[in-house]
């Protein structure tokens, strides 16, 4: 495909600035993605594993969160500390959770303070798509994209305007409501969505970890709202914002912290803009413009003894711009270089030597389109104010075999910078620490047969000079210790993947099986999974929809010596709907259906039997 061809599509597209759309058929090429090369590609001439979430896909799915969405994608593993609203990890290919870079409508949202993505906040009902790229991306993206990229996408506006109303209830006291209005109108893209979420839960923990007895409950009100337009003469210009807020509630440990008479909870918001100016410069290049922000705040707050009490609180703010270019500067060859830099600060009331830091980034990308082949040969280089300078490199090759085969052979290089908690925080931190460092091999085989799509990959991820807190014991025989970079892992893997329609049923499946090392202590890398596998099918009968999800994951230990060791565990989970009228339609959904019980981190027991029944209006305008 000629990349003028690519960049048309790129900005018919939700792309990677919120890009926009001209036409509804347009708009729904679902296997065009932006994130594995910062330009628009079909998931075929990806030269890079990636997995998108579509709308539709969202909706059939009926999840509640992100965490669901992303259980179900290969080589994703995620782990929670309770029900909804409680925190999430996210172990993709066996990396940790500061390891994977997320992305809100190209803004990156990992904390400044743990480099945590509040992804259990995010509301499935204000996403458009999400896609996620295996593999490192540091040559692209800069820190924290060791494992990969998740990159999440609000809603847009294309076509008639159309609105959207939902109400449904649940078991455990769930009520959800939703409305959403978009379109277009006069050349202008809009989207307006509110959402308010609201369950009293279940008990987190059990006896090991917290205080029984009491239900944890979860509050969240989420807004989102874009618009954009393209002008004849080709610039698109768009701004979109999005923010949530609420309450969540946990237990106390027993283990030495927390008044035990109180209730605790955490009161969060986390707030997203972002603008984009996309101006076509002549034929062969195009450049961009964006600005962001993001805004998270964690207050932990203590109610009981007739008081509500502030225990401690986490305010970061990051500020960005990017100037990316694109110039074909040969027939299917294309440059891709820019700039990008961001400013971040933290404020958690405790005194640390630097609460803010820069970062700038100037990267390059060279994509080649040969008669079987295409090439990709990725640098960059960022300086950030407190860590210093860091290199990273890609390269991909992928050759069309016969059979509708192809062959990707890869090499990247990523890094994960140290936060701010890293490298201050009384008693841990090391103002000394150096990133962590890795280099990733990787070959993927993907093909197509009949009506079956299916990838095979195989990679190696090493990771050098990881964080680790190592205490010494001292003369009057307390211990004391901080952050060093001392450890090292090695996660070989292998994961397939398969989609296909057997007798009118859409089909997707797939397993990774992960060997992570921790090299260092001669363990498996703690709360990682070697085995995990997915098995998605839906079906539409006339009037009728149902489909059924099967998840497993093989046991996993909780602590880096391998003492507390979690069984594995597989749930089943039910869905399906009725077209009462071309307005009017009902959902179910039945999840963990046969009430397994299972935890994902100690002390903590993951959701029972839980079930959903919801009412979606969508009038004619």
């Amino acid at each position: 495909m000629s990349y003028k061809l690519q960049a048309a599509i790129g900005v018919a597209v939700a792309g990677f600035v919120n890009a926009s759309v001209a036409t509804d058929d347009v708009y729904r090429l679902d296997d065009v993605v932006v994130t594995a090369s910062r330009t628009a590609q079909t998931v075929d001439q990806a030269l890079a594993p990636v997995t998108v979430i579509t709308r539709e896909e969202i909706e059939r799915s009926q999840a509640s969160s992100v965490v669901e969405l992303l259980n179900k994608t290969p080589g994703m593993q995620m782990a929670t500390s309770g029900g909804p609203g409680s925190s999430a990890s996210v172990f993709l290919r066996g990396t940790k959770t500061g390891q994977t870079l997320v992305l809100l409508d190209g803004q990156k949202i990992n904390s400044t303070s743990m480099n945590v993505a509040p992804l259990q906040y995010i509301d499935p009902d204000m996403i458009e798509r999400i896609e996620v790229v295996r593999g490192p991306k540091s040559s692209l993206y800069g820190a924290d994209a060791m494992g990969g990229v998740i990159q999440i996408f609000t809603r847009q506006g294309y076509g008639k305007p159309r609105l959207r109303l939902k109400a449904g209830i649940g078991t455990h006291g769930t009520g959800e409501y939703n409305a959403n209005y978009s379109g277009e109108h006069n050349g202008y893209r809009f989207n307006l969505g509110a959402n308010f979420y609201e369950t009293q839960g279940y008990d987190h923990t059990d006896s090991k970890i917290g205080r029984d007895g009491d239900d944890d409950g979860y509050r969240n009100k989420s807004i989102s709202g874009s618009v954009s337009k393209q002008f004849e003469s080709g610039l698109d210009a768009g701004v979109s914002v999005y923010h949530t807020e609420g309450k969540a509630e946990y237990d106390h440990n027993h283990n030495g912290w927390g008044d035990l008479e109180t209730k605790p909870y955490n009161d969060f918001s986390v707030t997203s803009l972002n603008s984009h100016l996309m101006i076509p410069v002549n034929e062969v290049w195009s450049t961009r413009l964006e600005a962001g922000y993001i805004k998270e705040d964690a207050f932990r707050r203590e109610e009981g003894r007739g008081e509500d009490k502030l225990a401690s609180f986490a305010k970061g703010r990051r500020y960005s711009a990017s100037w990316q270019n694109d110039v074909e500067w040969q027939e299917s060859q294309l440059l891709t270089a820019g700039l990008d830099y961001s400013y971040e600060t933290i404020d958690t009331g405790t005194k640390y030597p630097e609460d803010n830091r820069y970062n700038y980034g100037v990267f390059a990308q060279q994509l080649s389109s040969f008669e079987s082949s295409d090439l990709q040969i990725g640098l960059r280089h960022d300086k950030n104010e407190t860590y210093g300078n860091k290199t990273t490199g890609n390269i991909a090759w992928g050759f069309d075999l016969p059979y509708n085969l192809r062959l990707i052979p890869s090499y990247g290089t990523a890094f994960r910078a140290p936060t701010f908690s890293d490298l201050y925080f009384p008693g841990s931190g090391n103002p000394n620490l150096k990133p962590e460092k890795s280099e990733n091999f990787e070959v993927e085989l993907k093909g197509k047969f009949k009506t079956i799509s299916w990838s095979a990959s195989i990679f190696r991820n090493n990771i050098d000079d990881m964080f680790l807190y190592v205490s010494k014991p001292t003369d009057d025989n307390e211990f004391a210790g901080h952050m060093e970079n001392v450890e090292k892992a090695r996660i070989t893997g292998f994961e397939f993947a398969a989609s296909t329609r057997i007798e009118g049923w859409d089909v997707n499946a797939n397993i990774t099986l992960l060997d992570p090392e921790n090299r260092t202590k001669n363990k498996v890398l703690e709360r990682r999974a070697k085995q995990l596998i997915n098995l998605d099918a839906d079906r539409r009968f006339g009037k009728f929809n149902v489909g059924g999800t099967i998840r497993g994951q093989g046991r996993t230990y909780n602590d880096v010596n391998n003492n507390q060791e979690l069984a594995g565990f597989m749930t089943v989970d039910l869905r399906g709907g009725y077209q009462i009228s071309s307005e009017l339609k009902t959902e179910f959904k039945l999840t963990n259906l046969l009430d397994k019980q299972y935890t994902t981190t100690l002390g903590y027991k993951s959701e029972p039997f839980n079930g959903m029944l919801s009412l979606i209006w969508t009038p004619e305008l």
